[in-house]
């Protein structure tokens, strides 16, 4: 009899502690379902506030166009592509960038049903592409009016966003979630080139920061933000969430640009948990 209760306290002590682990176990998995990591694939659509940077305006910089045109090294090429007298009569008007692809990655956590804490990094390889005017005095011009020739100009830059913020969960079931987000960003944007191209030759603008000559045009800016999206599941641990955000926030281009502006995206993002 002793021995039949002895074996009955070891079982049941036994049991006790492999529940406890199995309790244990399951709060290890659910902690770990809380955490998402992921990628986001998307459109950016800047504001064109600091795309006169790329307009090669002897206003913005004093190696801009005219110092193009007027460099010693360059008249014989011009002279002879152009062979009449010639002049620059416009510049681009209404500067804009180019909507670009919009790439990242996005991590969070899920601190409960409703609210969850994120980090996303998105960078953004951006480009400008207008043209300024020339105007040729061409003898043989048989039309009423001047004869006028477009160039190109070209310019290209980085820019990586930085976002910390939170999601708040105004729909959900088992498989979907709608949400609202808010976040602070932080941009570092540089520029890559500035160009002119005339007769399949590239001629560069340079730009030069009095107070930074050895550096691009370029800085770090802040702002602030906000979202909305659509997270549901795809399998077990793979979830599916669009997107669109906007934000207000300043680019950093040089001491004279800094304007503060709204930027919108618009995307996809592909999340693990």
């Amino acid at each position: 009899m002793r021995n039949a209760v002895v074996i009955l306290m070891l079982f049941f002590f036994s049991s006790q502690a492999f529940a406890q682990d199995d309790y244990y176990q399951l709060d290890d998995v659910k902690d770990t379902s809380r955490f998402f990591i992921g990628f986001n694939i998307g459109g950016h659509f800047p504001n064109k506030n600091t795309a006169i940077i790329y307009t090669g305006r002897p206003s913005v910089t004093q190696f801009g166009i005219p110092w193009i045109f007027d460099n010693p090294f360059n008249q014989q090429a011009f002279n002879d592509h152009f062979q009449y007298p010639f002049r620059i009569t416009e510049y681009p008007q209404e500067p804009t960038y180019r909507s670009e692809l919009e790439l990242g990655v996005h991590a969070g956590y899920e601190i409960s049903k409703k609210l969850s804490v994120f980090v996303e990094v998105n960078a953004i390889q951006m480009s400008y592409e207008q043209f300024f005017t020339i105007t040729i005095d061409d003898p043989n011009n048989q039309s009423p009016g001047d004869v006028f020739r477009q160039i190109p100009i070209i310019g290209e830059e980085n820019r990586f966003h930085f976002n910390l913020g939170g999601q708040f969960n105004y729909f959900q079931n088992e498989t979907q979630a709608a949400y609202v987000s808010f976040f602070g960003n932080m941009n570092n944007v540089s520029m890559r080139r500035n160009y002119i191209i005339i007769n399949s030759i590239e001629y560069p603008i340079i730009h030069i920061d009095e107070n930074r000559p050895d550096l691009r045009p370029g800085g770090i800016g802040f702002g602030f933000g906000a979202g909305l999206g659509f997270r549901f599941v795809l399998t077990d641990h793979i979830l599916m969430d669009p997107y669109y955000q906007f934000y207000r926030t300043q680019i950093n281009m040089s001491e004279a640009i800094q304007p503060i502006g709204m930027h919108h995206s618009l995307g996809i993002r592909i999340l693990w948990n």
